[in-house]
């Protein structure tokens, strides 16, 4: 399965019992972190804060915390998935060099994967509909998570 955007994503996860949304306000000091590290230790879904206490930023949290949404992020149903990609990264971090032609021939679609892989760029995206420029920006604006230990 693939996904236009994260949005997309989101939305798929949600429809597959795997995204909850937390309308009620969390603070993003201490509690919005452990609300999400005992979410993740159960293997529970992901969970969009959609209301941090003292910002207007959407917080999304643990949404590759499961093999199975990693998997679902990859555009895969799978968890199989995950192996054959494993695979891949450690072929090309240690490949072996071809025997021959027909060797070399029999590596194409490997590299063909590698390539596929790569990041698709676009002129105009949603992450792109506010730009914050000089003075504007202000990193406190976002919900900086804060956990302890």
């Amino acid at each position: 399965m693939k996904y236009r955007d994260l949005r997309d994503f989101i939305r798929q996860l949600e429809q597959m019992g795997e995204l909850k949304r937390i309308q009620v306000a969390v603070d993003p000091h201490l509690e919005m972190t452990e609300i999400a590290d005992r979410v993740l230790r159960a293997q529970g879904p992901a969970l969009l804060f959609e209301n941090p206490k003292g910002h207007n930023v959407p917080v999304l949290a643990n949404l590759f915390g499961t093999p199975r949404r990693v998997a679902l992020g990859m555009g895969e149903e799978s968890t199989e998935a995950l192996r054959e990609v494993g695979k891949l990264l450690a072929l090309l971090k240690q490949p072996d060099p071809p025997k021959g032609f027909k060797s070399a021939l029999e590596t194409l679609p490997i590299f063909r994967k590698v390539l596929d892989m790569a990041p698709k760029v676009v002129r105009k995206a949603a992450c792109q509909a506010v730009v914050l420029e000089g003075d504007q920006i202000d990193l406190g604006r976002l919900p900086i998570q804060h956990c302890w230990p």
